[in-house]
């Protein structure tokens, strides 16, 4: 079952409160509208009594945002801000509460700072969700709300922790970002522990229970099944796959070309690959992944890699989701072509050149995968 979880949607976090995050309260139409999507809904409560250590005022000559120590943690000092009991601490008024089962309360240790909805930071005492969702069969979780750089990440991290398949939705979160690249960070940080990224429009309607799944036939790398009237296939042993937008310092994008036996063509594609599969470590993330593949591929290592999207493969005919990377910081390595029976051609194309080169390979005979353009509309994006 699926789940949604709301983070600390509160009055002190909104435009005018105690420690407010910018556009705030510009998620609350979103998350009122995802909440009929999900048939079980679970918020959390920032819940602090007013000698918390986490606040400023408690630290004699200490100032909000203040890095410190709080025993034995590392600790960023704040406002006084979600005390118990006062209007700060209620959730934000114009959020619909009818479907939420319970609310969880977290902070409310002194001694500790609690930004997860599943424990506190030390991991020393947990708030009882992951056992009330765990209690209910759930498996999926879907993560939303403020701050996307702090509550919200840590509250995902410790769900794909727990073990569940974690999904941020990015359009219904919001960061404090002290630091202009504190949300972007954080964004690839949970990416790279295997959480999902995807938009509002992108969450399925969940409140209706699926029909019965049955499996008709399970390969190798492939099991087809069917629910309810349809038929679509799943990966075995795998948890999705990663594409890989690279433009090198030479300003020219990586494709690669190989022989598809399913459409019998060669084809130009993104560098791509298997979360998961053969080829990759136990547990790979989605972004070591792209790391991987962009290496096998191309022969190309990348520095920095970040999510750009995440989205079905194609909804109706696979469950599988697929992440696109952007890499920089680019270095060649080693000549590429994948592993053993790839046998790949990696093409470095010059951006300026890049549409008329397609037309080119496609009049060739050639086939060209369409997430290309999708590759270099997101390029495209960042000349603007």
């Amino acid at each position: 079952m699926q789940a949604l979880i709301l983070v600390d949607i509160q009055n002190d976090f909104l435009p005018g409160g105690a420690l407010a995050v910018p556009e705030g309260d510009a998620i609350i139409s979103i998350v009122n509208r995802l909440q009929a999507r999900f048939p079980l809904v679970a918020a959390t409560q920032d819940w602090h009594p007013r000698s918390h250590g986490s606040f400023a005022a408690n630290h004699p000559q200490k100032k909000p945002f203040e890095q410190t120590e709080l025993n034995g943690l590392p600790q960023t000092l704040w406002p006084i801000h979600c005390v118990q009991h006062t209007q700060g601490a209620e959730l934000a008024a114009a959020l619909h509460r009818e479907r939420i089962a319970r609310v969880f309360h977290k902070g409310t240790d002194p001694g500790v700072d609690s930004y997860s909805g599943f424990f506190d930071n030390g991991h020393r005492q947990a708030t009882g969700l992951g056992e009330w969702l765990r209690a209910r069969d759930v498996t999926d979780v879907y993560v939303c709300g403020l701050a996307t750089d702090y509550c919200v990440k840590f509250t995902a991290l410790d769900a794909v922790g727990l073990g569940f398949k974690t999904f941020l939705i990015l359009d219904a979160c919001r960061g404090v970002n002290l630091q202009s690249d504190d949300v972007q960070n954080a964004v690839a940080e949970m990416v790279q522990a295997g959480v999902l990224v995807l938009d509002s429009t992108q969450v399925p309607t969940a409140c209706s229970p699926p029909s019965e799944m049955t499996t008709l036939f399970t390969g190798k790398f492939l099991s087809l099944a069917r629910e309810g009237h349809w038929e679509y296939v799943e990966r075995v042993n795998a948890t999705g796959a990663a594409i890989i937008v690279a433009v090198t310092e030479e300003n020219k994008l990586l494709l690669v070309e190989q022989y598809r036996i399913p459409v019998h063509a060669r084809t130009i594609e993104l560098p791509a690959g298997i979360i998961g599969d053969d080829g990759g470590p136990k547990e790979e993330s989605s972004a070591q992944t792209a790391l991987r593949e962009l290496l096998e591929e191309t022969g190309y290592q990348a520095s920095h890699i970040e999510p750009l999207t995440c989205g079905p493969a194609s909804s109706g005919l696979t469950s599988e989701m697929v992440t696109i990377f952007r890499a920089t910081g680019l270095a060649r390595v080693n000549p590429g072509g994948g592993v053993e029976h790839e046998a790949i051609t990696v093409h470095e194309v010059a951006l300026e050149q890049a549409c008329d080169w397609l037309a080119a390979q496609a009049q060739a005979g050639l086939m060209i995968d369409p997430k290309v353009y999708a590759g270099l509309y997101f390029v495209r994006l960042d000349t603007r």
